[in-house]
This record gives C-alpha cells, sequence and structure tokens, in this order.
C-alpha cells in the first residue's frame, strides 16, 4: 500500500540521484580495492617502506582500518542505493519495507534510499539495525 505520493518530477530527480550515488559510491571502492591491491603488491615484491618507527607503524594501521572502515560503509550505502532502485523498478519505492506504510516524501527528498519510516527506522536503530 503506496500512500507516498511523489510527483513525476520528483521521482525522476530521486532515480537520477540514487543512479549517481551509485556510480560515485562504485567509483570510491574500486578506488580503495586500487590502493589496497598496490599496497599489498608492493609488500609482496618487497617494494613496501622499511618498517619505521612504532608511531609510523601505528599510523598506517590507523590509516588501514580508517581506509577499511570507509570501504564498509560505501558498501553499506551502495547495498541501499541498489535496494531502492529496485524498488523503484518494482513500484514499491516510497513504502516502509518493515510495514508498508509512506516512507514520507520529505524523508525520501533528504534520504533518497530510506527503506523505512521514521517509526520503524528508530525502532531498527534501537534493535541495532541500519
Amino acid at each position: 500500500m503506496n500512500t507516498t505520493t511523489l510527483t513525476d518530477s520528483q521521482r525522476q530527480q530521486l532515480r537520477a540521484q540514487l543512479e549517481q550515488r551509485k556510480e560515485q559510491l562504485l567509483q570510491e571502492l574500486d578506488a580503495i580495492q586500487r590502493d589496497t591491491l598496490g599496497v599489498a603488491a608492493a609488500a609482496s615484491q618487497g617494494d613496501a617502506e622499511e618498517p619505521g618507527s612504532p608511531r609510523d607503524q601505528a599510523n598506517s594501521m590507523a590509516a588501514s582500518m580508517v581506509r577499511d572502515a570507509e570501504a564498509a560503509r560505501d558498501h553499506a550505502e551502495l547495498v541501499a542505493v541498489r535496494a531502492a532502485l529496485e524498488r523503484m523498478a518494482e513500484g514499491s519505492y516510497g513504502e516502509c519495507t518493515d510495514c508498508g506504510q509512506s516512507v514520507g516524501v520529505p524523508r525520501l527528498l533528504a534520504q533518497p534510499s530510506a527503506a523505512r519510516c521514521i517509526a520503524c527506522q528508530s525502532k531498527a536503530e534501537a534493535k541495532g539495525h541500519r
């Protein structure tokens, strides 16, 4: 039961935003993968820098952890964007995936990949889900 009333213009705008974000995320994930592969290739060929001070090693480890966290975040967002595009294609875009009620036009305009209404999203976050 989709009670979200998006105009054709809004729907087109949201689809374009989702497609643009999908491409951006794919590019970011590709860059992270190239960077990771480059570091691994250098290490396997012995081209890696000699281990520096404990501070340098800690900084390197921290940078790697940040890169991994960014990749995980980007991947999760990419999954949400692709799911929103699928919901658009099947005609259920704007319906809460939990309760079936409207996600709400203002929420979709602010967060085009939103899958839940605010009430269900709040419940999911309280349970530790995204």
